[in-house]
């Protein structure tokens, strides 16, 4: 990892804005903790009403697990200062941003707001993605995922996506506006996400309507992080080509965050993604680990449940993910979470497998002493999308939700987590 200090500035005063940036986060979210009591209230917009959940089996299982993934936020609410890491990987029920944008915006109500967390341009790829955000370029992309590729090792990164142009002046610029509410968000901290391998052009990061240049800080092999002296709700990542061996641009990924501490929280989603799909990606877990992941949330199931999976693969499946992810990520936690019952892809028929995938997530869960939020118990178990389907939570394709049934989804899994905090932070009082 090369470490860069280039603003325009001489060394004593780059030293000097670096130090009072480090000293900006530590007061700010000190303010921001003020008067906070260490439980966070569960108010009404975070329940819902459905008679088919069982809303008493609505907790995170094996809760004492994540005490130091707890113990990070209890000491953001108290007293501010940390920045709590979480990273979400999953399939299309995660991709589209449905779910995680409801879990995402309470915890960073309830622990503060740090960054809105990984983008990918997944249009230029030929996939839905998040509506929270805008892109726009001036060249023609090339892209895939690790999903679509069925080498036995695919050469994605950290979006499980991964675009490419040989065009010489390509730009590629985001801007962080939810399309439904209008909303702009600001960040500083631009990290893009690539696996070099020498043919790659150099880039550089923008603000292009202030004319502000972010300075490049730190840098390896597979990201590189820069920093804007002031926020911005939009960047331009653009190519130079400063060599001849350089032929083109890649890009896997980008991640925005703000000098806030509290919480990031990363979604991670691919159509059609089973867990194997992550494992052959090669870049996956090392890109991953860029993050520096307090917790890994794994939510996959739904595809392996639409053709028969043996248990016994399924369970290495999982657990070989799980091992990528912690040899390059040791300290990071892992919860693993069941899908909600779904039909067959033909719409019309109960799916018997989804019971048979569930369990093997389940027993390794407990078997290996990671912590499980069991979605598919505490929606009704087998069958119980019949229920799912009759409250209008169902997408027309019977395999996906609605926009509320994901939303639902999310105020469960944030109910779950909080009561698991709550419960924590009771024990140290």
């Amino acid at each position: 990892m090369r470490l860069f200090l280039l603003l325009p500035l001489s060394y004593p005063g780059r030293m000097r804005l670096f130090y009072c940036l480090a000293f900006l986060t530590l007061f700010i979210g000190q303010c921001q903790s003020q008067f906070r009591p260490p439980q966070v209230e569960i108010t009404p917009r975070d329940t819902v009403n459905y008679g088919f959940f069982r809303q008493d089996e609505n907790q995170i299982e094996n809760a004492g697990y994540l005490d130091p993934f707890f113990q990070k936020l209890y000491e953001q609410r108290i007293r501010g200062g940390q920045k709590i890491s979480i990273v979400h990987i999953g399939d299309s029920h995660i991709l589209g941003n449905f779910l995680t944008r409801e879990v995402r915006a309470r915890l960073q109500d309830a622990f503060g707001d740090a960054g809105r967390g990984m983008i990918f341009p997944y249009r230029l790829a030929g996939s839905n993605g998040p509506k929270d955000y805008l892109v726009e370029t001036n060249a023609r992309w090339i892209g895939s995922n690790c999903q679509r590729v069925l080498d036995a090792e695919t050469p994605f990164g950290i979006s499980g996506f991964s675009i490419q142009t040989t065009n010489l002046n390509a730009e590629l610029t985001f801007r962080l506006r939810d399309t439904a509410t209008s909303e702009t968000r600001n960040f500083t901290k631009v990290t893009v996400f690539q696996h070099k391998t020498g043919y790659e052009y150099d880039i550089e990061v923008l603000d292009e309507m202030s004319g502000q240049k972010a300075e490049l800080f730190v840098e390896d092999q597979f990201s590189q992080s820069y920093y804007f002296d002031r926020p911005v709700s939009q960047a331009t990542v653009r190519a130079r080509k400063l060599t001849s061996q350089q032929k083109r641009v890649t890009l896997d990924g980008i991640a925005l965050e703000n000098e806030l501490s509290g919480v990031v929280y990363h979604s991670i989603g691919v159509n059609g993604a089973k867990y194997q799909d992550f494992v052959r990606a090669k870049y996956f877990a090392r890109q991953v680990a860029e993050l520096a992941p307090d917790l890994i949330i794994i939510s996959c199931g739904t595809n392996e449940a639409q053709g028969r999976t043996e248990p016994t693969y399924l369970r290495r499946s999982i657990q070989n993910l799980i091992e990528r992810l912690q040899e390059h990520s040791p300290n990071a936690l892992i919860m693993l979470t069941t899908p909600a019952d779904s039909y067959l892809r033909n719409g019309r028929s109960f799916n018997p497998n989804m019971v048979e995938v569930s369990n093997t997530i389940r027993k390794l869960a407990r078997d290996k002493g990671y912590a499980l939020w069991d979605l598919h118990d505490i929606s009704g178990g087998e069958n119980s999308a019949q229920n799912w389907k009759s409250s209008g939570l169902m997408s027309s394709d019977s395999v996906h939700y609605s926009k509320i049934g994901y939303a639902v989804q999310g105020k469960l899994f944030y109910q779950s987590l909080i009561k698991g905090y709550n419960a924590f932070a009771l024990a140290k009082q």
